[in-house]
């Protein structure tokens, strides 16, 4: 089975891109998506294979991350239209406050959806700046206990320029898919090496990044 773990936008302006991906064909889709992680989705999931997405939502004054979860489940079973999976839809909302108690309750709550020997992928394209960081805490907990393998954490990135009609608005371009999950990985690979001296680890962690 897969688990998906995917931040939601707190914005009501939405963009749908077709992205290319940079350095992983296999997640390129050739479908325009608003939720970059839609597009490893569309390529991987499988007939009859069990998909649980976990939306991270933030309780936002407007209410746009609790609509924009609908959006995402619509565009997903769009896509799966096609494919057939089984998917099943949980929304994980928290107070739009970065405070100790709220990270480690969100914590808690994403090892909650954890399965043994699943799947794992992320996207931290959408939310607050911790939330990729308890992501990969959170995935590195499921590869230690739960037997889990991480396959892809992305991150859909688009440039911004300014729109030729005097009003100082912007507009989205070039959007690119990138596959973070060998940067997750080199982190693990840094937690694990033991060394003497800084010196000895710098040069190994050198040998390691020329590979």
């Amino acid at each position: 089975m897969k688990i998906v773990f995917s931040d939601l936008p707190m914005k009501k302006e939405l963009h749908a891109f077709s992205y290319k991906a940079d350095g992983n064909m296999a997640i390129e889709y050739d479908g325009e998506v608003i939720f970059p992680v839609n597009s490893v989705l569309a390529k991987s999931m499988k007939r009859g294979e069990r998909v649980k997405v976990v939306l991270l939502s933030k309780v936002d004054i407007a209410g746009n991350s609790a609509i924009n979860a609908g959006i995402f489940q619509r565009e997903l079973n769009n896509i799966n239209r096609s494919i057939g999976a089984d998917i099943e839809y949980i929304t994980l909302a928290t107070p739009f406050e970065e405070t100790r108690g709220v990270h480690e309750t969100l914590l808690r709550d994403m090892i909650g959806k954890l399965e043994a020997d699943a799947e794992i992928i992320g996207d931290v394209t959408y939310g607050p700046k911790p939330l990729p960081i308890i992501m990969f805490a959170v995935m590195n907990f499921a590869e230690k206990f739960f037997g889990a393998k991480i396959k892809n954490i992305v991150y859909g990135k688009v440039d911004f320029v300014e729109i030729e009609d005097g009003t100082g608005k912007t507009k989205p371009i070039n959007p690119v898919l990138y596959d973070l999950t060998p940067l997750y990985y080199l982190n693990s690979l840094t937690n694990a090496m033991e060394y003497k001296t800084s010196e000895e680890a710098v040069k190994a962690l050198d040998v390691l990044l020329d590979l």
